[in-house]
């Protein structure tokens, strides 16, 4: 886990986002209990091995998040088979989507933060994977319609037996 926090730090300073949203982002990483942290190290190692097995012509997504006892602050990691636009767009919607539940289940949107770290496999050889952030709070004002379409992109309901 050392190693995907030490790639997300270094992600989050290359990126354009402001050195306070930096800190809060790794405030937020430091947050995750030391004892999880070997465990999700090794799930997220995982994950990524799973990916790499998916045929190209198909996606898979592996998701795994902690809300800390307050219910205010969420750090959400995942996998996915390849990056490009479409993923991105699709991650974006998981974070925004969850982020939104978990304020609306708490009724605490302005102490809200939801932190979301993508990772995806490369296969250059370059490095084993590239790092995605997304971090959100307080209250993102997604119309019904945005939750309506996320949640049926990540939550499906089971068709109807008849």
């Amino acid at each position: 886990m050392r190693i995907i926090m030490e790639d997300v730090a270094t992600s989050a300073i290359r990126s354009q986002m402001s050195e306070p949203n930096q800190q809060l982002l790794l405030s937020d990483l430091d947050k995750l209990p030391v004892g999880a942290r070997a465990e999700w190290g090794q799930l997220l190692l995982d994950m990524l091995a799973d990916a790499r097995e998916v045929p190209a012509d198909e996606s898979k997504w592996r998701w795994r998040r902690s809300i800390d006892p307050s219910g205010t602050r969420q750090l959400i990691f995942g996998c996915a088979t390849r990056f490009g636009p479409e993923v991105e767009a699709a991650f974006q919607s998981y974070v925004l989507l969850r982020h939104h539940q978990l304020h609306q289940q708490t009724g605490l949107a302005e102490q809200s933060s939801t932190l979301g770290v993508l990772l995806t496999p490369r296969t250059d050889g370059s490095r084993p994977w590239d790092t995605t952030l997304l971090r959100t709070e307080g209250d993102n004002e997604l119309s019904s319609e945005e939750v309506e379409r996320y949640t049926e992109l990540w939550n499906p309901q089971p068709a109807e037996a008849s």
